[in-house]
């Protein structure tokens, strides 16, 4: 069972989203896989959110391994007050899923109001979604229950306003989670939106 928010500065497991979850904590004073996929998380998030989205800081990327009959029920992943005009520091305001390995039957991520759309991925794929105007309808989604094969994902949490100096943690009601990592600083390209309008 996965962990979600308590409210009261800890987490509880939830019987609703079943999956096997491991954290990866990136060191980013090293260029290595780890550090890379993230970097390139980030560089697609202020792409596509039109906003520099800082590298450190951030929540571990998380792997998440599917088998047969584990899903995730609908459920969001940022928080239900964002909207246009508000994005309060700290908070999640996006999520990138990269997909490792694809069910051979189910496993599809679907998003469940709005305008319903589904996605069967494929290995090698990523989806990225935002969750403004309103995450309560516009980012609601579910995992759907893997019928044959396995799933596996990365999953990457986009937040701004955390650095190496202020880590995800101070701005969720979650508790303090240790990371060997916490203050290291990315020494390589950076993508930058403003560098955009340079080119």
């Amino acid at each position: 069972m996965a962990h979600v928010s308590s409210g009261q500065g800890f987490t509880r497991t939830s019987s609703a989203r079943e999956s096997l979850t491991n954290s990866i904590d990136v060191d980013w004073n090293v260029e290595d896989a780890r550090s890379l996929v993230s970097s390139r998380t980030f560089d697609l998030a202020s792409d596509l959110l039109d906003v520099d989205v800082p590298y450190e800081g951030q929540e571990p990327l998380t792997f998440l391994h599917y088998m047969k009959g584990y899903e995730y029920r609908p459920h969001i992943d940022g928080n239900l007050f964002l909207s246009k005009r508000s994005q309060p520091i700290g908070n999640r305001i996006a999520t990138t899923l990269i997909y490792c390995d694809a069910a051979d039957e189910g496993g599809a991520t679907v998003f469940t109001n709005g305008e319903k759309l589904k996605f069967q991925p494929r290995r090698g794929d990523v989806l990225f979604f935002a969750y403004n105007p309103d995450p309560k309808t516009e980012a609601m989604h579910a995992a759907c229950p893997v019928m044959a094969g396995n799933k596996t994902t990365l999953t990457q949490w986009h937040r701004l306003g955390v650095s190496s100096r202020a880590s995800w943690d101070n701005f969720s009601d979650w508790g303090r989670f240790h990371n060997p990592y916490q203050g290291s600083e990315w020494k390589g390209s950076r993508f930058s939106v403003q560098g955009k309008a340079d080119l």
